[in-house]
């Protein structure tokens, strides 16, 4: 499976949006809080939702980045093809890596656990 982000594994359209937020389970991390619900595609699809609460204009694209790059790296442990809306809290502002990916490998860890497939070990 290749690496890259295609544009088709982008969510842009309201009515996405509209379905993942009034029928998805909420995922809260300590960095991020996600929204997800399975599809009816061949992949999976992911948003980044990011108030200006979070500051300038570097700083949201910065965090948009990172989510982006989450997705990319673990797309191929996700459950199932889903839609992912990431909302990241302040806090994500003063994490390292590595606690971003702890908190991002949280999440695929409960999402398989609460599917019927074997739940993923990152040990």
């Amino acid at each position: 499976m290749s690496e890259t982000l295609r544009p088709r594994e982008r969510l842009r359209r309201q009515k996405d949006f509209l379905r993942i937020y009034s029928n998805g389970h909420r995922y809260k991390g300590r960095y991020f809080v996600i929204i997800h619900l399975p599809n009816n595609l061949d992949y999976s699809r992911m948003a980044v939702v990011v108030s200006k609460k979070h500051g300038q204009a570097v700083i949201r694209n910065r965090i948009k980045r990172w989510a982006r790059e989450l997705f990319r790296r673990h797309k191929e442990l996700i459950v199932g093809p889903r839609d992912l809306i990431f909302i990241p809290r302040r806090e994500i502002q003063q994490a390292d890596w590595k606690e971003i990916v702890n908190d991002y490998q949280k999440f695929l860890i409960t999402v398989s656990s609460k599917s019927k497939r074997t739940p993923i070990d990152f040990n």
